[in-house]
């Protein structure tokens, strides 16, 4: 009798598990768009991709459900976040006769990919970047002086009141901080490498702070703390990170066009598991 009901077990058990579905090891982005991957981000049901010029909206196997797309000369999107049934895109507005244009939040329907509000975000004066939620307020990245030692997240209220900046004393990073993803207790921050530079060349990195260090405390927030580096790892996710049932995952952009082709370049883009970031940053 035993026999047979430990029998009776291995079988349900084997059935329970050739049913389980296999864990998905790649989600490429339908679709080719002009220029490269910025940014991703997840709502826990679907993934949103931005490519400079255009929001993409798909499921979870990658399958496009929407998009918006601006002209080239609207605007260069950036990272993005999801936060309360919308999107929101970090916007590079670039420069007009030599002086920087103030950059912006653009607020989207996640539903439709309606664009619903633009928030002005003058004080990211070196790029916004890109940005993501925590502790009930809005972090936007930016790029930084070249050879600066320290990188710069600027902090908003829901409606994009500043707050205040926080420096993180991470080494140069080439252009900043392109990317930014909130991973468990830590604040991670994707960054491009500079291998060529003649004076600090580097490998492309993503940075580790503890998030609980990042909210402002009473007082004068441009007196605050420097915020330390827990790690910097040599990993490439500056295209984009994101966490998606508990795993974090990195983007890379796949180019479509040839590289000479610089006026028509075609792009899509995928997502891996990040099991080796995740190790590294244990």
């Amino acid at each position: 009798m035993m026999k047979c009901w430990v029998m009776a077990c291995c079988v349900a058990l084997a059935g329970m598990c050739s049913a389980a579905p296999a864990v998905k090891e790649e989600i490429l982005c339908q679709g080719e768009y002009p220029w490269h991957l910025q940014g991703v981000a997840t709502d826990g049901t679907n993934i949103f991709w931005t490519f400079t010029t255009v929001l993409v909206k798909t499921d979870r196997s990658g399958q496009v459900l929407a998009k918006d797309e601006i002209p080239r000369s609207g605007g260069h999107m950036g990272d993005l976040c999801c936060n309360g049934g919308k999107v929101y895109v970090g916007m590079n507005l670039g420069f007009l006769r030599g002086s920087r244009v103030g950059d912006e939040v653009w607020e989207y329907d996640a539903a439709s990919l309606k664009l619903l509000k633009k928030y002005p975000t003058p004080e990211a004066v070196f790029c916004n970047n890109g940005l993501e939620w925590y502790d009930g307020c809005f972090w936007v990245i930016t790029s930084a002086p070249q050879y600066s030692q320290y990188n710069m997240v600027f902090k908003y209220t829901p409606d994009f009141k500043f707050q205040g900046c926080r420096f993180i004393k991470s080494g140069w990073t080439n252009l900043g901080v392109q990317t930014i993803c909130l991973w468990g207790d830590k604040m991670l921050f994707g960054c491009y490498g500079s291998d060529k530079d003649p004076i600090d060349p580097h490998s492309s990195s993503t940075l580790a702070v503890e998030a609980k260090l990042l909210p402002l405390g009473k007082g004068h927030p441009e007196f605050a703390p420097l915020v330390p580096c827990l790690k910097r790892v040599k990993a490439s996710t500056a295209e984009g990170m994101l966490v998606l049932d508990g795993k974090l995952w990195e983007a890379h952009g796949i180019r479509h066009s040839p590289p000479e082709d610089k006026l028509h370049q075609r792009w899509s883009a995928r997502l891996r598991p990040a099991t080796a970031l995740e190790s590294a940053l244990q």
